[in-house]
């Protein structure tokens, strides 16, 4: 059966349990609650551009802007992630996961940004085939590293969708972002920015946390 999204018992969990809710929520927000104020920008700029050029085909804003949500939540969301509450399928095979990682190794200092850790079920080794793949990038706080790191996040949740990769992506300058996580996760990164291994001294390299994974995968 698919995963739910909200694990409490109440009736308004229950509610947002629905899959028609899980749908709407994420159609209507794309995200944009946990984004930063300038990742969010970003991201309504798609919007606003895609809204722009339907209009100029529909002559109606409130079509244009609705199509252009829909286009950017296409685009530009993370479908894949959102299927997981929708259908009884596998999200995510050891092969995807692999490959999915072998492509920001190889790409992240190509877009400037400083790091790109993984965090969730992945850091803590516990990834199966209803898993999702949780990523957030670390970047200088200045605007041009700023919206290098939002351009990497948008060519990842692209190649998501494209891929049919269920891949959750948020950018962030201020290591104080990461104190949401769950008591129990520690990172794994690529780069290993000497700020963040002395925030989370325990964390590991991505590439070796891959091969554990892979390993205890169906263990």
């Amino acid at each position: 059966m698919p995963k739910l999204k909200f694990k409490s018992s109440s009736t308004f969990s229950s509610l947002l349990n629905k899959k028609y809710m899980v749908l709407m929520t994420n159609f209507v927000f794309q995200g944009m609650r946990y984004m930063t104020r300038g990742e969010l920008a970003f991201k309504l700029m798609f919007t606003l551009v895609f809204t722009i050029f339907f209009n100029l085909i529909f002559n109606n804003l409130f079509v244009s802007a609705l199509v252009g949500h829909f286009a950017n939540f296409c685009l530009n969301g993370q479908f894949f992630v959102l299927s997981r509450y929708l259908f009884s399928r596998d999200a995510i095979s050891p092969k995807g996961l692999s490959e999915f990682i072998d492509i920001i190794s190889k790409s992240y200092k190509k877009f400037g940004v400083a790091d790109v850790l993984v965090i969730g079920s992945f850091c803590r080794m516990e990834m199966g085939n209803s898993s999702d793949l949780d990523l957030r990038i670390m970047h200088k706080a200045d605007y041009w590293s700023s919206f290098k790191a939002y351009l990497y996040a948008f060519y990842l949740r692209f190649l998501g969708v494209i891929r049919l990769f269920p891949m959750d992506v948020y950018c962030f300058s201020d290591l104080t972002f990461l104190d949401k996580l769950r008591a129990d996760e520690n990172p794994s990164f690529f780069e290993g920015d000497e700020r963040f291994l002395t925030k989370y001294p325990n964390s590991r390299p991505a590439l070796l946390l891959l091969e554990k994974n892979i390993e205890a995968w169906h263990c």
